[in-house]
């Protein structure tokens, strides 16, 4: 007898990483995380140098439209080459409205607080070698970016209540960063790192998508209906 999960199988593309030898597996996390992290940097310096402003709302807007929009582009195109190529090449305008709401955030928190969290991740990915880990990469990256923004915090006379953003905001960009890495081995190839780093910035709306499909799922197997 056929027992279905309670939650729909995760979605993988043919010939993705996690069927690669585990060396291969290693270089695919260590080329996402310093390209996501060469990412930040071009979103760090675009949003030192002077651009048009553009409102939190409208910036925030213009952001969600556009990842939807790629995250349509996926479905359509999932698992085909020419996917990953589109997507690689929208990065840099993802990255650019990403400045914009970075501009109008800084007004209001001091935004580079965040930075310890993906630093920390380059870090550990730098000095695990072979011994990667998802979960000693939260935990550890968590416990030291927390350490160094409850330091900066102090140093930097922050109120209370910018302190405790700053560590909650940390604490749900690990969370999610570690998480969704580790889903993309399953949706990506060896060769589509690139299109990986935009998956990080796009899957913020997956939330939306899954919902749908476990719904789907609930209702196909019948799980929540009560036997007769």
């Amino acid at each position: 007898m056929y027992v279905p999960n309670y939650i729909p199988e995760p979605l993988e593309v043919p010939g993705n990483v996690t069927l690669d030898p585990y060396p291969t597996r290693v270089r695919f996390i260590r080329t996402v995380t310093y390209l996501h992290l060469g990412s930040l940097a071009v979103v760090g310096a675009l949003a030192s140098v002077p651009l048009p402003q553009v409102r939190i709302g409208i910036s925030l807007a213009i952001l969600s439209v556009l990842l939807i929009l790629m995250d349509v582009l996926r479905i359509c195109l999932r698992g085909k080459p020419l996917e990953a190529k589109i997507s690689g090449a929208l990065l840099p305008v993802v990255l650019l409205v990403v400045a914009f709401a970075v501009i109008e955030l800084q007004k209001h928190f001091p935004v580079w607080a965040f930075a310890a969290g993906p630093a920390a991740c380059g870090v550990y990915t730098l000095v695990c070698g072979r011994d990667y880990s998802f979960v000693g990469c939260f935990f550890l990256s968590w416990i030291t970016s927390s350490v160094i923004i409850a330091a900066l915090a102090a140093y930097f006379q922050l109120t209370p209540g910018q302190a405790a953003f700053g560590l909650s905001v940390n604490f749900a960009y690990l969370s999610y960063y570690v998480y969704d890495l580790a889903a993309l081995l399953a949706r990506r190839r060896r060769d589509e790192a690139l299109a990986a780093v935009v998956d990080l910035y796009r899957d913020v709306f997956n939330i939306f998508g899954y919902l749908l499909r476990v719904i789907g799922h609930w209702k196909k197997h019948r799980i929540w209906v009560s036997p007769r």
